[in-house]
């Protein structure tokens, strides 16, 4: 996917753009947070975040397109972002990342994160990652179908404290 980015119809019809984030997306990154609901950034975090500090912001802003890629879905009418995903390539396993979809409560359940996470996965496969670790809620139904979604083989381990391991084999 080229730095414009491209544009799909979601199955309900709605229009979105999806393209690579860019350091410059700092602002709207840290503002789309600030609209999550309490429940999704628990969701997505595992811990209470009332904000995203300015060390996070430019963390998840600093993507170098191979070793740690972040791909942001738009809505092309207010030109708000309403989805973001990403891997990070780990650097003791080459061939594995971390991986993780955040959507916007609005447009959840309306295909954003199955299409960022179809997006992202070729972009893994292309860089030679075969799988994605996620850390999630045990009872997170919704990253769960999208995960499965992605794969043929789903492992899912139970760390504790309502909390689950997941790995999907992306050369499945």
């Amino acid at each position: 996917m080229d730095e414009a980015g491209e544009h799909h119809l979601l199955p309900d019809g709605t229009a979105i753009d999806v393209r690579p984030l860019r350091a410059d997306d700092a602002e709207a990154l840290a503002e789309g947070f600030a609209r999550l609901s309490a429940q999704t950034r628990y969701t997505r975090f595992l811990n209470p975040m009332p904000r995203l500090s300015g060390e996070a912001v430019r963390y998840l802003t600093a993507v170098d397109h191979h070793e740690h890629e972040a791909l942001v879905a738009i809505d092309p009418v207010t030109r708000d972002g309403v989805g973001v995903a990403r891997f990070v390539r780990l650097p003791e396993a080459l061939a594995e990342a971390e991986f993780a979809v955040t959507v916007a409560d609005e447009w959840q359940g309306r295909g954003v994160g199955s299409l960022l996470g179809e997006h992202l996965a070729h972009a893994a496969r292309n860089r030679g990652i075969r799988r994605f670790t996620a850390t999630m809620a045990s009872d997170n139904r919704a990253a769960r179908r999208l995960m499965q979604k992605l794969t043929r083989h789903l492992e899912q381990h139970y760390v504790g404290g309502g909390v689950d391991e997941v790995v999907l084999d992306l050369a499945a």
